[in-house]
C-alpha cells in the first residue's frame, strides 16, 4: 500500500509539474486568468509530496477539475509553509488555494500574524474540514502529588508543571502561549515555581515524559496523533478538560469548539471538548467569482465520497462549513456565498 501512494504521490508531483508553465506568470507568481475558451489554471499550495496533506489535495485537485471548463489545470506546489502561515500566500503571490487553520487566518486578516502586516487578500471556501484541537494532557503522577487536574487549577495555585510543546511559531505553541496569556502568567512565572516550559519534536517531548521529565504535553492534532496514541500506551496518563471560560476566549480568538470523542487514547474514557482550529480552504481574493462557485460546488456535493477517501475529513458539513465560526470569521468568496444561499443553507 505505500509503494501504491508512493507511486501516485510521484505520478502527481509529475503532473504538477507540468501545468506549472500555466499557473505561474514569469516573476514566478499564482495566476487565476481565464483563457479565451474560460479554461483556468490554478496554483493549489499543499504539504511536502508524499504527505496525507498532499495526497488529499491532490485527490481535491482531480475532483475540481471535473467542476471548472474543459482545459483547466490545477498545479499542486509542495508550497505551503503549515497552517499559521498559509494566509501570507495569496499576499505573496504564490497560490490561488491553500489549506490554512480558521484562527491564523483570522489574525492574519485582521490584525497580523508571525511579525507581519495584516493581509486581506484571501477569502474563505469551505471550513472544519477536520477535528483537530489542543489536545493535551497530565501525567497522573503529577496529579496525585499536586491534587489538581486541570491547567487553570495548576497556574492559579502556582504548582511547578514542566509542559512539553513544539517550537515557537508552530500552532501547538501558539495555543500554549494563548493559553499562558489568558491565566495571565508567564514562562517566566512557571519557571520561577521550579516549573519549565520545554519545546522540542514530538519524539523528543515523548522520550522525556517516558524518562519523567515533563508533566504535561500540549499538541494541536488529531485522534490520529501517532505520537499521542503512543505516549498514551507507554504512560499513565490524564488527558484533561479546559473549562468553560478557557474555551469561551479560545473561541473569541477564532477557535472552534472540537470533540475528542471517548477512548480516543487508552485511559481517555469521557468526551473531552477542546480548543481547535480546523483545516479550512481558502482562495484568493480575486479568483473569479465562478470559479470559486464551482470549487464550492465540488465539495459540497461530493461530501460522501471525500470522508470516504478521507476519513479524516469527516467533521465537513456542508449546511454549516460556510458559517463565520467554522472559517476564521474571514468572509467568504463571493462566488462561495452564491453556492450556499442557492442550496438554502445561508440567509
Amino acid at each position: 500500500m505505500k509503494k501504491q501512494i508512493a507511486l501516485v504521490c510521484m505520478a502527481l508531483a509529475g503532473a504538477g509539474m507540468l501545468f506549472a508553465n500555466g499557473t505561474q506568470d514569469a516573476g514566478g507568481k499564482a495566476t487565476a486568468k481565464k483563457n479565451t475558451n474560460g479554461a483556468v489554471h490554478l496554483v493549489f499550495s499543499s504539504d511536502q509530496v508524499g504527505s496525507s496533506t498532499y495526497v488529499k489535495s491532490a485527490g481535491l485537485g482531480q475532483l475540481w477539475q471535473k467542476y471548472l471548463p474543459a482545459g483547466s489545470a490545477i498545479d499542486i506546489q509542495p508550497t505551503s509553509p503549515g497552517g499559521m502561515a498559509a494566509p501570507y500566500l495569496f499576499a505573496n503571490g504564490v497560490a490561488d488555494i491553500a489549506f490554512c487553520n480558521g484562527a491564523p487566518a483570522k489574525w492574519a486578516y485582521e490584525t497580523g500574524n508571525l511579525g507581519k502586516p495584516a493581509t486581506k487578500d484571501f477569502r474563505a471556501l469551505v471550513g472544519s474540514l477536520s477535528a483537530i484541537s489542543a489536545v493535551n494532557f497530565m501525567t497522573t503522577s503529577f496529579i496525585k502529588k499536586y491534587g489538581y487536574d486541570q491547567i487553570e487549577d495548576v497556574i492559579a495555585n502556582k504548582k511547578p508543571i514542566r509542559i512539553g510543546c513544539s517550537p515557537k511559531g508552530s500552532m501547538d505553541y501558539r495555543c500554549l502561549e494563548l493559553l499562558l496569556s489568558y491565566l495571565k502568567v508567564t514562562p517566566e512565572d512557571i519557571k520561577s515555581w521550579g516549573g519549565d516550559i520545554v519545546n522540542g519534536g514530538s519524539s523528543d517531548l515523548s522520550d522525556m515524559l517516558k524518562n519523567g521529565k515533563l508533566d504535561m504535553i500540549l499538541d494541536h492534532t488529531s485522534a490520529e496523533s501517532s505520537s499521542m496514541v503512543q505516549n498514551a500506551m507507554t504512560n499513565d496518563l490524564h488527558f484533561t478538560q479546559w473549562k468553560d471560560a478557557t474555551l469561551d476566549y479560545f473561541v473569541s480568538q477564532g477557535f472552534e469548539r472540537v470533540k475528542l470523542p471517548a477512548n480516543s487514547f487508552k485511559g481517555q474514557t469521557k468526551d473531552i471538548i477542546n480548543a481547535g482550529t480546523p483545516d479550512c480552504v481558502f482562495v484568493k481574493k480575486d479568483m473569479p467569482d465562478d470559479v470559486a462557485y464551482a470549487l464550492t460546488k465540488a465539495m459540497c456535493e461530493n461530501r460522501d465520497e471525500l470522508v470516504k477517501q478521507y476519513p479524516s475529513m469527516i467533521p465537513f458539513d456542508p449546511q454549516t462549513c460556510w458559517q463565520p465560526g467554522k472559517v476564521g470569521g474571514v468572509p467568504l468568496h463571493p462566488g462561495a456565498e452564491r453556492y450556499f444561499r442557492e442550496k438554502g443553507w445561508m440567509k
